[in-house]
């Protein structure tokens, strides 16, 4: 719900307090107050004012996604932040050394057989949806042990999605990812500031499914790997976009920046 309520445009968000992305912030101001541990592990469920309940590979994965969007649609650092936690937590302890994720994580109860589900049901697959959230931090980050995770569990699934393309619609988001071209879109100046506004406007305009957007005022002192490097041309909003993190020359115009995402 958080991730749906942060990527409702701006024009809805106007008035009311942006009533969407302040309900979409409480909700993940307190799933990491309540549910995630000392040690940054999720939990699955909260009752009688306790966490319980080891989380599983789609409880990661679907924060993790709905973090993300918290981040593009705030520019908080901190979204990005345990996004990119709840990221390494699936690797760290979710991995199979043959390929994809485990629906339990290593040091879940044992049984016969440690479980992976991978068709979509009334929640997506977790390991389709970790394969988006690890593309997506990929672009974010340049790091290629992201990428390389998401490729091993795109291989699980074969021609699957294109036979039964209902019963494997998360992939096919994933696949489509994979296909590219992702465009990387680094802001250089305040969020607050409507010159930057103007540029938000014309990335988010329309169906753009491959892509991530980065804003900051300062890149030198931000924690996003995209934003590193990137600067402010003549002290005004800047806007690059970048694929594979190669960028195209920057630009201070949004309808600039309307025809770097043309196609």
């Amino acid at each position: 719900a958080a991730a749906a309520l942060a990527r409702v445009p701006d024009e809805t968000l106007a008035g009311a307090g942006r009533r969407y992305r302040d309900i979409a912030e409480r909700a993940g101001d307190r799933i990491l107050a309540v549910l995630v541990d000392e040690g940054g592990r999720l939990q699955r469920s909260w009752k009688d004012g306790q966490a319980r309940h080891a989380g599983t590979l789609e409880d990661h994965a679907c924060l993790a996604d709905g973090l993300l969007a918290l981040y593009e649609a705030t520019a908080n650092e901190r979204w990005f932040t345990a996004a990119q936690a709840l990221a390494d937590t699936i690797l760290a302890h979710f991995g199979d050394a043959a390929g994809g994720f485990f629906d339990t994580a290593d040091d879940a109860e044992r049984l016969v057989a440690r479980p992976r589900s991978l068709e979509d049901n009334a929640l997506p697959s977790g390991n389709a949806m970790a394969a988006l959230v690890l593309q997506r931090l990929d672009a974010l980050t340049g790091e290629g042990r992201y990428a390389d995770a998401a490729e091993g569990a795109l291989g699980l699934v074969g021609s699957a999605p294109a036979r039964y393309p209902t019963a494997f619609a998360q992939w096919l988001i994933a696949l489509d990812w994979r296909t590219g071209p992702v465009d990387e879109i680094a802001l250089v100046g305040p969020p607050e500031d409507p010159r930057v506004g103007r540029f938000l406007d014309v990335a988010r305009a329309g169906y753009r499914p491959r892509q991530v957007i980065a804003v900051a005022p300062d890149p030198g002192a931000s924690v996003v790997p995209l934003l590193q490097a990137r600067f402010a041309i003549r002290g005004m909003p800047t806007a690059f976009v970048c694929r594979g993190f190669a960028c195209r020359q920057p630009v201070t115009e949004p309808e600039a920046l309307a025809a770097l995402l043309v196609g």
